[in-house]
């Protein structure tokens, strides 16, 4: 009996592999793929860091304006009395404002401060220091050697305005200046103008001393010199 051997033969078509034109085309389809891929992802993450750059510039005007809010809201009408005579510690005009207020104990610990808020080379200040009588305090050169708290940069201008009767008889009114010896403004605004696109809305602020009934009026008297022999 003859055995008869059969050969089984794969198709052609089994035997081959990717051609090198094949292997590119894979190629250039995955580059495309990682390149979209890297693109949302990477603008995934700018927008997210965009977004946290934006919450904490937030949270920090929010900061800013809190603090200023507090310490301006409640001013003391204190008098500074000498031999000319006694008269509000409060002056303001357009870009600064001096007054007598409370700062945060973390700040310059507790007591009673002379406060002056200015623009000063962009920032934003608070010069501080206690409220005592051996000088006069109105002076021009009073608050260089002062602390100060710097509660903003890059800022440009601030604009203030104040709201109320600078005289008795008057009727209230918005003021670019106040000079009022007897009266404090029932409302300053102020307008910070920085160097940010995002601009800063103004602020109205109320002094909350107008609403306390029977408050007592507080007279500072300078040491006065002794006159030379």
């Amino acid at each position: 009996m003859t055995r008869r051997i059969c050969h089984y033969r794969l198709p052609a078509t089994a035997d081959k592999g990717f051609t090198l034109l094949e292997v590119l085309v894979a190629l250039v389809l995955l580059s495309f793929l990682l390149v979209m891929l890297y693109g949302s992802l990477y603008a995934g993450v700018r927008n997210w860091s965009a977004g946290e750059v934006r919450a904490r510039d937030n949270d920090d005007k929010r900061l800013v304006l809190s603090f200023i809010r507090r310490i301006m809201g409640e001013t003391m009408p204190i008098f500074l009395a000498d031999r000319q005579g006694a008269r509000l510690m409060f002056r303001g005009n357009d870009a600064s404002l001096q007054f007598v207020s409370r700062l945060p104990a973390h700040y310059a610990g507790s007591g009673i401060y002379f406060l002056k808020l200015e623009e000063d080379h962009n920032e934003l200040l608070i010069r501080y220091m206690p409220l005592t009588g051996d000088k006069a305090l109105f002076g021009e050169g009073d608050f260089v050697e002062a602390e100060h708290i710097s509660l903003l940069g890059n800022v440009q201008t601030i604009d203030l305005d104040y709201y109320g009767r600078d005289t008795p008889d008057t009727e209230p009114a918005w003021h670019d200046n106040w000079e009022s010896a007897n009266l404090l403004p029932e409302l300053i605004r102020l307008s910070i103008h920085t160097r940010e696109p995002d601009s800063w809305p103004p602020m109205v602020m109320a002094i909350r001393t107008h609403a306390l009934p029977g408050l007592p009026q507080l007279t500072l008297r300078l040491e006065e010199e002794d006159a030379p022999g």
